[in-house]
């Protein structure tokens, strides 16, 4: 599937301002990636940060002093401004599609959480990163394996492609060597399909593509996945992501 851009910045921009209060996967799955990815981050190091967001991974990275630190994303929040205020000098941003932005660099360590699977060629945008990393330099990053947001792309047919975490390894290969990698499950409970659809529009995930409910469209979508995946917690939502922590084999350091 072909990402429109626009239409992802303009679905995460809107949704920035109910982003942290519904993002209780994407606050998890940020946390459990900094854990993983802290022991290899230097002191002092300088960090390009790809997809921000509302700052749920720039908080741990401030918070670490690094020596400088890059921000990208398509639509650089209000949240990941007013952090960079608390960080004066230290802070640059780069806003814009990271498959085709010039990140600037060379970098110590690039860092991304739930961002990656959105991209068209992500063997492409490894080959970026290693080009801005020296030998040993740290990328960390999370995304979503097949099977994420299952609910709802079964009853729909709307999904993103998924790399598989073998795939994953093969697109890294060329210029990195796998430190780590772990897959999770993050399973969450709503009152009803509706406030699964309204859960997803405050995180910005319905920037897939634009989707018109009828009536009777609706209507259906609600019985089935109440029918389907109704527990006694309310009916369910699952996250799968995958973490991946691994080091560059060295390239010259350059800008893409």
């Amino acid at each position: 599937m072909s990402m429109d851009t626009a239409l992802i910045r303009q679905r995460f921009s809107a949704a920035s301002a109910s982003y942290d209060a519904e993002a209780l996967a994407q606050q998890h799955i940020a946390a459990h990636l900094w854990e993983l990815a802290t022991p290899h981050l230097a002191l002092g190091a300088s960090v390009l940060e790809i997809g921000a967001g509302t700052g749920l991974l720039t908080r741990f990275v401030l918070d670490a002093q690094p020596r400088s630190l890059t921000v990208n994303d398509l639509y650089i929040s209000p949240q990941v401004q007013e952090l960079a205020q608390q960080f004066p000098g230290r802070v640059q941003f780069r806003e814009g599609d990271a498959e085709h932005l010039d990140f600037g660099g060379p970098f110590d360590a690039v860092l991304s959480a739930s961002t990656v699977q959105w991209f068209e060629d992500i063997t492409a945008f490894f080959d970026r990163c290693a080009r801005v990393l020296p030998k040993g330099g740290l990328l960390a990053f999370s995304s979503f394996l097949p099977g994420n947001l299952q609910e709802v792309a079964e009853l729909t047919g709307v999904s993103l492609s998924y790399c598989s975490d073998v795939e994953l390894q093969g697109h890294l290969a060329r210029h990195f060597d796998l430190v780590a990698m772990e897959q999770g499950e993050v399973a969450l409970h709503f009152s009803s399909p509706r406030d699964v659809l309204l859960h997803l529009r405050h995180t910005g995930v319905t920037g897939i593509r634009s989707v018109v409910w009828g009536k009777n469209s609706y209507k259906d979508f609600v019985t089935r996945y109440t029918a389907r995946y109704g527990t006694e917690q309310g009916v369910r939502l699952t996250y799968r992501p995958v973490y991946v922590v691994a080091k560059s084999k060295g390239l010259p350091c350059s800008k893409p």
